[in-house]
């Protein structure tokens, strides 16, 4: 009790003792390493970086998110490290100690869903990846791109979360894994590519399309949907691809995503093709109308 009484935290906050607030964060207590963690956040810089890197292996749950919380803040100076956490996964090891979680421990991966992980090394690469993501720094955008072919689950789960929050920046480096040998990473790269929302990622998508693989060829399509009216166009121009797979993957985009624009199109691909793209076209063309008739009957507010 004696050594805890030693970490005020205000003193030390309204000091700026940088150092006195890296020793708190080896304090036996909990809420006092989770308070340490957060005022390194806000008054430290590069110092800080290292010990709230070891800190991402803490075993309660509130110090890791404190210590991701003020590398966020941190920014640019905590980058290079983070990246050398998901490129080298020994560099993990150098930030152990004592304090590191012990058995599995649960953290928040994209979308909300939480994951176990086991070790204090995986925890800080995972939290490496979500950080580097809300940073938003370019820098990260090829170390994460080359995350989505780490061999942990985890790690690949944040990147891939990671990835989309820099929209068209990412979309150039993401294509590249639309040709690696892994239908894996192909169908990960097209989902992140339509999660990314830039308009730059349809033709590539579209290129997806024509892959030899089955869910490849799904994910790309499911891509597709969720680019909206940006999609459109060269979905109309796909439904005439002398590629019968991306015929019919363009007109079920068209489908969903509802644009009448793409009826005269689907009505061609629906006369000039054979019975399943009839039925496909025909189909996504019902769908279409549907919704405009369901829109039309929607009264509007004077």
């Amino acid at each position: 009790m004696a050594q805890e009484r030693r970490f005020k935290i205000d003193q030390l906050r309204a000091e700026k003792d940088i150092d006195g607030l890296v020793e708190a964060l080896r304090s036996d207590d909990g809420l006092t390493r989770q308070r340490a963690a957060l005022a390194l956040g806000d008054l430290a810089g590069a110092e800080a970086v290292g010990p709230l890197i070891r800190a991402l292996g803490d075993p309660v749950t509130a110090v890791r998110e404190a210590a991701a919380d003020s590398l966020t803040l941190l920014g640019s100076p905590a980058v290079g490290p983070l990246v050398e956490l998901l490129d080298n996964p020994e560099a993990a090891g150098r930030y152990d100690e004592s304090a590191a979680a012990e058995g599995p421990v649960t953290v928040i991966g994209p979308g909300g869903l939480t994951r176990d992980i086991e070790t204090g090394k995986d925890l800080r690469r995972v939290y490496a990846a979500a950080i580097l993501g809300e940073i938003n720094d370019p820098a990260a955008i090829e170390p994460l791109v080359r995350a989505i072919r780490d061999p942990g689950d985890d790690v690949r789960c944040q990147a891939a979360g990671a990835i989309t929050k820099f929209g068209a920046d990412a979309v150039v480096p993401l294509t590249g894994l639309l040709t690696d040998p892994n239908p894996d990473i192909r169908i990960v790269a097209a989902g992140i590519l339509g999660d990314t929302g830039a308009a730059s990622a349809v033709e590539p998508l579209i290129g997806a399309l024509r892959d030899d693989n089955d869910d490849v060829r799904g994910a790309a399509g499911g891509a597709l949907m969720r680019m909206g009216d940006a999609a459109v166009e060269p979905l109309i121009a796909a439904t005439k691809d002398a590629d019968r797979n991306v015929r019919l993957y363009a007109a079920g985009a068209l489908k969903y995503i509802g644009n009448p624009q793409a009826i005269a199109a689907l009505q061609d691909l629906a006369r000039g093709g054979d019975d399943v793209e009839r039925s496909v076209a025909e189909d996504a063309i019902e769908a279409i109308r549907m919704v405009r008739r369901e829109m039309a009957e929607v009264p509007t507010s004077r």
